[in-house]
């Protein structure tokens, strides 16, 4: 997490909803409703200390292998 990040989730009044998306918003300025989609998490909240492991071993998120291809005197890479 940013530094910013952790302040914001320290302060008493507000909940701090990562991996979510505002879809809605109504009201007006000191009484408003938001509705929020909060995204699939594959990663308990309760365990995770945001250490980034689990990210290196993510099959979601591999590097993509390259190759090259030659055609005569061209060489085409591409992204399998």
């Amino acid at each position: 997490m940013t530094p910013k990040t952790a302040q914001v989730g320290q302060h008493p009044n507000i909940t701090l909803l990562t991996y979510s998306e505002v879809t809605e918003v109504s009201g007006f300025i000191g009484s408003f409703k938001a509705k929020i989609k909060k995204k699939p998490r594959y990663v308990s909240l309760e365990k995770c200390t945001g250490c980034g492991i689990c990210f290196a071993a993510c099959p979601a998120y591999t590097v993509p292998k390259k190759r090259a291809i030659k055609m005569g005197n061209k060489t085409i890479k591409e992204v399998e």
